[in-house]
């Protein structure tokens, strides 16, 4: 902090009083003003002066893994019954195993599938030896009755012939009546076997596409049932390969609490889980994060990848890297605390992995917004406002001037001074009364 030296009273000669404050250009030094007909008073004074310093947004978080795993039974139904858990607090790596599930039913419905899979495998090729008898004896079938229909045909069409052949004879004056009415006779009945074989020729087609279609029908059944049973096998695999959780990401195990026999405890061995009900939660501490808050009112000063020192409660003298990673986008309410004030939610990355850090610690963080280099400053304490319009009181040796200024970078010592003041400027520390202050 800045010394502070007493100068003596008024009146103090001008010459003096401007090589006191040469000789003490980096101080601040207080002055008694006294003016003619009022009461004196004491002035703080401090020089407009190129000054270098940094920007900062100082803010308190809690540590957190950048990535965690909720770790639960993906078991369908409440069948994960707990045989195995992991000690809480134990570091592991990926593919480590976590919790093991009791198998037993698992494993048992396998064989009973496995045993049912191979019945129906048996039992389709069964329907498909009666598929192809099917079709061998429909061939044979169709192949007979064609051939019924073929001679008959070719029969009744051999006593036509002879019918015209003995009616042209007639017509010639050699007449057989009898022989002619014995034909006539004969190809009815050779035309009625013709019709029956052809209507039994077109049943027998009918009822061999019918049997044919039910044996492929039994046939496709028995293929539905051999997929529905390895679809079965399949789901019970992957039912008996969830009954061991292995850990997806190096992390450290932390066992999760919740209400369970009507009292809030954390999971233990011969628990009966549901799916998805929570059992570990496995925060990946090699790459942690804070989560902190920001005031609305600084949130212009912070950007992505600004770099940031931290300091954890736990481990005071110990001082951290990182730099912001993400902002959020919608304002929370501060609380009572706040006072109504607005905050964004910011996260840190820290550098490097360190495993004494731990979710859930306190961090004082520091965000280093900007860097202002030999700029002319004064302290914060000197400039004033009045509704958007800043003010410096300047003095001269004699008397007090106010002075609108123009503000640029500041920090909580000092403010950049972009116009209304030049290089040596005295400025008061403390609002001079209004008697005091020349327009």
């Amino acid at each position: 902090m800045l010394n502070r030296k007493k100068v003596g009273k008024w009146p103090v000669i001008a010459s003096a009083a401007l090589a006191a404050f040469a000789a003490l250009a980096a101080a601040w030094i207080s002055v008694r003003l006294v003016m003619p007909g009022h009461t004196d008073s004491d002035l703080q004074l401090a020089f407009a002066k190129p000054v270098s310093f940094n920007i900062t947004v100082n803010t308190i978080g809690t540590l957190d893994a950048e990535r965690s795993h909720i770790v639960s039974s993906t078991i369908k139904g409440d069948k994960g019954k707990i045989v195995h858990i992991i000690d809480e607090g134990t570091f592991v790596k990926k593919g480590d195993v976590l919790i093991k599930f009791d198998s037993a039913h698992f494993e048992a419905e396998m064989l009973r599938l496995a045993g049912e899979l191979r019945s129906r495998e048996a039992s389709f090729e069964a329907r498909k030896q009666i598929l192809e008898w099917e079709k061998s004896q429909a061939e044979g079938a169709i192949h007979t009755a064609e051939f019924d229909v073929k001679d008959a045909k070719q029969e009744y069409s051999r006593y036509v012939s002879y019918i015209k052949d003995m009616e042209e004879l007639g017509r010639k004056g050699l007449h057989y009546p009898n022989e002619i009415f014995q034909a006539k006779k004969k190809a009815e009945q050779l035309f009625a076997k013709q019709q029956r074989h052809e209507t039994s020729f077109e049943q027998i087609k009918k009822e061999s596409v019918f049997k044919i279609a039910a044996a492929m029908a039994e046939m496709a059944k028995a293929k539905n049932e051999i997929e529905t049973t390895k679809i079965a096998l399949d789901n019970i695999g992957e039912e008996l390969r969830k009954a061991v959780v292995h850990a997806p990401f190096p992390g450290i195990v932390v066992h999760y609490e919740t209400h369970r026999d009507n009292q809030k405890r954390k999971p233990r061995v011969g628990d009966s889980v549901w799916q998805n009900q929570p059992l570990l939660y496995l925060p990946d501490i090699s790459s942690m994060i804070i989560k902190t808050f920001i005031r609305e009112v600084d949130l212009h000063k912070i950007t992505k990848g600004q770099k940031a020192s931290i300091q954890v409660d736990a481990y005071p003298k110990l001082v951290f890297t990182g730099q912001v990673s993400s902002i959020g986008v919608l304002a929370s309410d501060g609380g009572e605390a706040g006072k109504g004030e607005k905050y964004f939610q910011v996260i840190v990355a820290i550098h490097g992995e360190n495993p004494s850090l731990r979710p859930g610690m306190t961090s004082r963080v520091i965000i280093h917004t900007d860097a202002a280099r030999n700029v002319l400053s004064v302290p914060v304490q000197a400039v004033f406002s009045e509704g958007e319009n800043k003010f410096c009181y300047v003095y001269n040796g004699q008397s007090v001037k106010k002075v609108k200024v123009e503000i640029g970078r500041q920090n909580e010592d000092y403010a950049e001074i972009v116009a209304g003041l030049t290089n040596g400027d005295m400025v008061s520390l403390i609002k001079p009364v209004g008697d005091e202050v020349k327009q």
